[in-house]
C-alpha cells in the first residue's frame, strides 16, 4: 500500500510543480490584466473564457477520461496507439465544426452575449481558435501523463499556459483589451499544439478502428454531462450575476474565483494523477484501504488549506484593486466547491471502475438544476453571495449522492459518518469566520487560532483519523516528500 501511495504522491507532486509554475505566472499576469482592463471588460474576458471552456468539454466529450481507462485496458502497444490517435483527432474535428459555426454566427452572438459588443465582432471566433489548439494539447499531454513522461508533461503544460499569457500581455499593453488576450492565446497555443504533434508523431497511427472510437464514446459520452455541468455551474454564475445583479458584482465574483483557483494547485494535480492511479490498482487486495486513506487525507488537507487561505486572502485581493475587496469573503465557498468536486472522484471510484459513468452524470445534472434554481432565487437579492451559498449546497449534494451510488458498485469504508461530522463542524467554523470578517470584528487573529485548533481537534474527535495516524505520518511523510 505504501509503495502505491508513494507513486500517487510523486505523480501528483510532479504535476503540481508544473501547475504551480503556471499558476504563479498566470496570477502575476492576471494582476496586469486586472489593472489594464476596466470592470466590464474583465467580466467580458471572464465570460468568454467560460464559453471557451464549455466548448472544449463539448469537443472532448469525456474521451480524456475514457482514454485513461483504455490506456491500461489496451491489448498491446498498437492497440494503445489506436486509442491515442482517436482521442486526439476526434475532439480536433469536432472543434473544427464549432469553429465553422462561430465563423458564421460569431458577430450576432457577441451582440447578445455582451452588454457592449463594440470591437468584439471576432472575439468568439478567436476563442474557438484557442479551443482547436487546446483539445489537441490536452489529449497529448494526457498521454504523456499516463505514460509517466513527466518531464514532457511539465514542459508542455508550462509552455501552454505561460506562453499564452506572456504573448497576451503584449497585446494588452498595446491597448488591444480583451481581444488582445485571445490573440495571444490563439498564437501561443497553436504553436504548442504543433510542437507536441511533431514530438509524439511516432505514437500516432493510421490503424484506428471503429472499436477504438466507439469504446471511447461509450465510456466518455455519459461523463459529458458531468464535465459540462461542472463548468456550467461555474460558468452560468458569471452571466447570471452580470445580468441579474450588475457587471461590477460579476467582476468581484470573477476575481474571487481566480483567487479560489489557488486551491486548484492541490486539486488539479491530484485529479490528473488520481484516475490512472485508481484504475491501475483496482485489482489489488488492499485497493479499498488505499482509496479510504486517500479520501480522508485529501478532505482534511484540502479543507485546512482553504482555512489558511481565508486568513490571508483579503489583503491579497486588495493588491489587485480595492473595489474587489468584498470578493475575499466568497473565496472559501468557491474553493470548497473545488475540493468537493475532486472528492466525488474518490468516493465514487467504484462507478469509474465498474464503468457506471451514467450514474455520475445524473447526479451532476440534478446538482446543476439545484444550482440554477438557487441562483435565480438568490442572486437578485444577494448578488455573488447567493452564488457562493449555492456552490456549497450543490457540491455537498454531489458528494453525498455519488458516495451512495459508489458504495453499491464497490463498497469502501470511507468512515463516512466521521466525514459528515467533520464537514458540519468545518462549515460552521467557516461561516462564523466569514461573518466576523464582513463585520470587521476586532481580534480576528485570536479567532483564527481557535478555528485552527478546533478543526484539527475535530479530525480526531470525529473519528476521521485516530491519534496513531500522527505516528504513521511522522514516519512516512519525510520519505514521501524526500524519496531517496
Amino acid at each position: 500500500m505504501y509503495a502505491k501511495m508513494k507513486q500517487l504522491f510523486s505523480d501528483s507532486a510532479a504535476i503540481g510543480m508544473a501547475l504551480m509554475g503556471n499558476k504563479i505566472v498566470a496570477m502575476l499576469l492576471f494582476l496586469v490584466f486586472a489593472h489594464y482592463l476596466k470592470d466590464p471588460q474583465y467580466a467580458d474576458w471572464d465570460m468568454t473564457n467560460t464559453v471557451a471552456m464549455i466548448v472544449t468539454y463539448l469537443c472532448v466529450m469525456g474521451t480524456d477520461s475514457a482514454f485513461a481507462y483504455y490506456f491500461y485496458e489496451a491489448k498491446d502497444e498498437q492497440d494503445r496507439r489506436g486509442y491515442f490517435t482517436a482521442a486526439v483527432f476526434m475532439p480536433f474535428f469536432i472543434s473544427l465544426l464549432f469553429l465553422g459555426v462561430t465563423w458564421m454566427i460569431g458577430s450576432p452572438a457577441a451582440t447578445l452575449l455582451y452588454k457592449n459588443a463594440d470591437g468584439y465582432q471576432h472575439l468568439l471566433l478567436l476563442a474557438m481558435l484557442t479551443v482547436v489548439a487546446n483539445v489537441v494539447i490536452q489529449q497529448i499531454l494526457a498521454y504523456a501523463r499516463f505514460a509517466r513522461q513527466m518531464k514532457i508533461f511539465m514542459v508542455g503544460t508550462m509552455a501552454f499556459v505561460i506562453g499564452s499569457n506572456l504573448i497576451s500581455v503584449g497585446f494588452v499593453l498595446q491597448g488591444k483589451g480583451v481581444v488582445g488576450i485571445f490573440y495571444g492565446q490563439a498564437i501561443a497555443q497553436t504553436i504548442v499544439a504543433l510542437l507536441l504533434l511533431g514530438y509524439f508523431r511516432k505514437h500516432l497511427t493510421r490503424h484506428v478502428t471503429r472499436t477504438h472510437v466507439m469504446n471511447l464514446i461509450r465510456y466518455g459520452l455519459p461523463l459529458l454531462p458531468t464535465l459540462l455541468t461542472f463548468w456550467v455551474m461555474n460558468g452560468v454564475s458569471r452571466p447570471m450575476i452580470y445580468h441579474l445583479y450588475s457587471p461590477e458584482e460579476a467582476s468581484i465574483y470573477g476575481v474571487a474565483a481566480r483567487f479560489a483557483s489557488m486551491i486548484a494547485l492541490l486539486t488539479a494535480s491530484f485529479q490528473l494523477a488520481w484516475r490512472p492511479f485508481a484504475l491501475s490498482i483496482k485489482e489489488r487486495g488492499d485497493a479499498a484501504r488505499i482509496y479510504s486513506v486517500i479520501a480522508r487525507g485529501f478532505l482534511v488537507v484540502g479543507t485546512l488549506l482553504i482555512l489558511l487561505l481565508t486568513f490571508i486572502i483579503h489583503p491579497l485581493i486588495l493588491i489587485v484593486k480595492e473595489d474587489y475587496g468584498p470578493g475575499a469573503y466568497l473565496v472559501w465557498m468557491i474553493a470548497f466547491g473545488v475540493i468537493m468536486n475532486t472528492m466525488h472522484l474518490i468516493v465514487g471510484v467504484g462507478l469509474l471502475i465498474d464503468k457506471q459513468t451514467k450514474a455520475i452524470s445524473k447526479t451532476f445534472l440534478m446538482a446543476a438544476v439545484l444550482f440554477f434554481i438557487g441562483n435565480v432565487v438568490l442572486v437578485p437579492w444577494w448578488g455573488a453571495w447567493g452564488t457562493g451559498v449555492m456552490t456549497v449546497a450543490s457540491y455537498l449534494y454531489v458528494f453525498f449522492a455519488i458516495y451512495r451510488k459508489g458504495q453499491r458498485a464497490y463498497p469502501v469504508n470511507f468512515r463516512f459518518r466521521s466525514m459528515g461530522i467533520y464537514l458540519i463542524i468545518y462549515l460552521t467554523v467557516m461561516s462564523v469566520i466569514s461573518w466576523s470578517q464582513v463585520n470587521h470584528l476586532p481580534g480576528l487573529w485570536m479567532e483564527y487560532l481557535v478555528a485552527t485548533f478546533l478543526l484539527i481537534a475535530s479530525v480526531f474527535a470525529s473519528g476521521l483519523f485516530h491519534m496513531d495516524s500522527i505516528r504513521f505520518i511522522r514516519q512516512r511523510l519525510p520519505r514521501l516528500v524526500f524519496p531517496r
